[in-house]
């Protein structure tokens, strides 16, 4: 595509003109809109009332919606039993496993899909206790002691639709099926001898038919079939003697005159069934009370892959390519057992199974870490570690920073795990207070086992990026050992402002920062630090009382003569590497310090130190020529026999 716009079509001019939308800090959407064109309206977005307002478009800002129970008491106790080690020097967190039950116990009056969710994985994967056992003690027993309790929990979630159909039924038998298809036998029974059908009352109380009485009623079907009488019984009564007779899928009708037809209708489709009691109805009446849970899992599976039209859709959508997180569970511990094939557990607990908010992922988070101890491999970290910064960034949108960096323990790569904590931590580090023994800076490299390096280091990125504090930035890089950072930053920023501004004290503290990390950057050390080190030598050091003494002005003892020794000899080197760029500030001092040492060198404090050594210097001419003027004068005080110091 070319640069020049007037070669462009219109749609490519205005394309290349628009505002691009990017996200920023904290999950914020940067956008811009026409300025007559009203708030966004997305149904996760809320736009923020700050804009920058110019003439045609506005930039505006816009955040998720805070999604409420962000940080229930289920995901305190995942993280209370999680254990975080070090994996190539980066916190791993890796979860423990934790009984279902407890998590479905942690949820309380929370929302009622997780503590169902919950409260079946429970009964699915967890070890059965004494109280489920009963007098049961012998293994064998478990797959049936499971089924119970399923049956039990399964009759309660279908219960308050179960309710409302009888409310809404025209006939006893229709009222008769809406209970059991709660699994309340005893209520159906009632409400048949109510309609004084006492037959019928009789054999809905077998339920569940054995294995004789489902033959003979579905003898009783045939038999009808044959005589043509089918027609004569009505759809709810037939669908009744389809139950006793073990059969919960479709009631084969009867072709023939139009006097002997008799329509051909699926149970659950015919009675309005939503899936969970479309499920029951094979979990109660269509396997034996031998028969395990895995048995009516799989039977369910199969039908809907033939001629069952109820598909396990979550209540809060129509899209029939979701699937109920309930179900998920159930496909789970069918495949566990080798009853039905097991496609993946990123499919199962997938955020568009749960939830109808696109950027709610915390349920899926928590899911994943409860189950994934039941598979031995998992072959899914990548869709993992999405979910993962997904849950993260939601995470952080809404404060949560601390809770972020906990979901990022768990990432799968070390390098990505690095990089996803040094991010966040750079963008909380104003929330850091500077004291390794504070909250939050305790609980980070105690709890979480993240480095001090990574914190202080983050630190001292605010301080230059944001807070413009360089000399705090020093400071953090010091306390984090990095001291090649620290050094580059006091040579070309804080150095030379301390020298311009004769801001002494605050250059000898940050040099005595360095200690023993100056051997470390010996090189980069003597061009730089070592420099700044001996200029506060040459203003600070005192002159020898007397010339005379052992200690006199050109004695090694001295430390004065040493840095004008040294700056001689380092400051043209510094010039010649540098070959004379300097940053502005930078420049200046580097001038500064060797103005200082020519005039020490002029004034003849050190005689045997060679004066023309003071033309290799880096200095201004105007500098040159008072250097020049002050040693002029001084020779001629010493010709004169009167010098004086």
């Amino acid at each position: 595509m070319s640069d020049d716009s007037t070669s462009m079509r219109e749609d490519d001019r205005e394309w290349h003109a628009s505002f691009k939308p990017s996200w920023g800090p904290e999950a914020t959407l940067v956008y811009a809109m026409p300025s007559n064109v009203g708030s966004s309206e997305a149904a996760v977005l809320q736009d923020s009332k700050l804009r920058l307002v110019s003439e045609g478009r506005d930039v505006r800002f816009a955040r998720f919606i805070p999604t409420p129970s962000l940080t229930p008491n289920s995901l305190s106790l995942q993280k209370s039993r999680t254990v975080i080690t070090k994996e190539h020097g980066v916190p791993l967190a890796t979860p423990q496993q934790i009984p279902f039950r407890d998590l479905a116990a942690a949820i309380g009056s929370g929302p009622a899909i997780e503590k169902s969710a919950w409260t079946l994985a429970s009964i699915l994967f967890d070890e059965l206790q004494p109280g489920d056992l009963g007098g049961a003690r012998d293994p064998v027993y478990e797959h049936r002691i499971r089924k119970d309790l399923l049956s039990s929990f399964w009759s309660s979630l279908c219960a308050g639709n179960a309710q409302e159909a009888v409310t809404s039924a025209s006939s006893a038998e229709e009222r008769a099926i809406a209970h059991l298809t709660a699994n309340d036998i005893v209520k159906a029974c009632e409400v048949l001898i109510e309609a004084k059908d006492f037959h019928l009352a009789t054999l809905v109380a077998q339920l569940p038919a054995d294995q004789i009485m489902a033959e003979d009623m579905a003898g009783q079907i045939d038999e009808w079939r044959k005589l043509c009488v089918l027609s004569e019984v009505t759809e709810p009564i037939r669908a009744l003697y389809e139950l006793c007779a073990g059969k919960v899928g479709i009631c084969e009708g009867k072709k023939g005159p139009v006097e002997d037809q008799a329509k051909t209708f699926v149970i659950s489709q015919r009675f309005g069934l939503e899936w969970e009691r479309t499920f029951g109805l094979r979990l109660w009446y269509a396997t034996g009370a031998e028969e395990s849970i895995e048995a009516a899992v799989t039977q369910y599976y199969n039908d809907m892959r033939s001629d069952e039209p109820i598909k396990p859709i979550p209540a809060f959508t129509k899209d029939a390519s979701r699937e109920d997180i309930l179900w998920g569970l159930l496909k789970l511990f069918a495949a566990l057992k080798d009853a039905i094939s097991f496609s993946s557990l990123a499919d199962i607990i997938a955020p568009r199974n749960i939830t109808d908010d696109p950027a709610d992922f915390r349920f899926s988070f928590q899911l994943h870490n409860a189950l994934v101890h039941l598979l031995p491999t998992s072959t899914d970290r990548a869709t993992f570690d999405r979910l993962s910064h997904d849950f993260a960034t939601q995470l952080e949108s809404q404060g949560e920073w601390l809770w972020s960096l906990f979901v990022l323990l768990h990432l799968s790569d070390s390098e990505d795990r690095r990089k996803a904590i040094q991010n966040t931590l750079s963008c909380h580090a104003k929330s850091i207070a500077p004291d390794e023994t504070a909250f939050p800076f305790s609980h980070l490299i105690s709890d979480f086992k993240i480095p001090a390096r990574w914190i202080w280091e983050a630190k001292a990125l605010e301080a230059r990026s944001i807070s413009q504090d360089h000399v705090q930035e020093i400071t953090y890089l010091q306390n984090a050992n990095n001291w090649h950072e620290a050094h580059q930053t006091l040579c070309r920023t804080v150095g030379p402002q301390c020298i311009i501004e004769q801001d002494y004290d605050t250059l000898a503290k940050l040099l005595d920062g360095f200690g023993e990390g100056a051997s470390k950057i010996a090189e980069a050390w003597q061009y730089g630090g070592e420099i700044y080190e001996d200029f506060l030598d040459l203003i600070k050091s005192p002159l020898p009382a007397d010339e005379t003494e052992e200690a006199d002005r050109g004695s090694e003892k001295d430390p004065k003569a040493s840095a004008v020794e040294r700056l001689l000899d380092t400051l043209p080197s510094l010039v010649r590497e540098r070959q004379g760029q300097f940053a502005f500030e930078e420049g200046i001092a580097i001038r500064e310090i060797a103005s200082e040492v020519a005039s020490v060198i002029a004034k003849g404090d050190y005689k045997d130190l060679d004066a023309s050594r003071i033309l290799q210097l880096p200095l201004t001419d105007v500098q040159r020529r008072r250097v020049s003027a002050e040693m002029t004068l001084n020779r001629f005080r010493d010709a004169m026999g009167g010098s004086s110091r």
